[in-house]
């Protein structure tokens, strides 16, 4: 059975987390912040036109949005360690869940060898 798309939670402590380390609105970081998940949102744009494949866009865009997330808390992480931040080290906690789910998505929705 494939994750569902909007499914994982984050635990609160790596929200909490995410309202200290985001740099701005266009930041995976600051979406955690303000909605408490990552989420496709409402504003589903997916053509009507290929709904045969619909769901398999949304799930595209699901672990895309994951794998923003990941890049996102990587350069938090390098900033926080760089600067001997207190918050190094759960900052790292963070960057391997969500490395993790990153792979528990990319093998449950079989896009080991997606072209983006």
């Amino acid at each position: 059975m494939k994750i569902p798309v909007n499914s994982i939670k984050i635990p609160q402590r790596y929200i909490a987390l995410c309202e200290d380390w985001h740099n701005g609105i266009n930041c995976m970081l600051y979406a955690i912040a303000s909605t408490g998940g990552v989420t496709t949102g409402t504003n589903c744009t997916i053509s009507m036109s290929d709904c045969d494949n619909a769901d398999d866009q949304l799930r595209k865009w699901y672990y895309a949005l994951w794998c923003d997330l990941s890049c996102d808390v990587g350069r938090a992480r390098k900033q926080a360690c760089l600067s001997h931040h207190a918050d190094c080290d759960e900052l790292m906690n963070f960057e391997d869940w969500v490395d993790m789910q990153v792979s528990r998505l990319e093998q449950s929705y079989r896009l080991e060898d997606w072209e983006w």
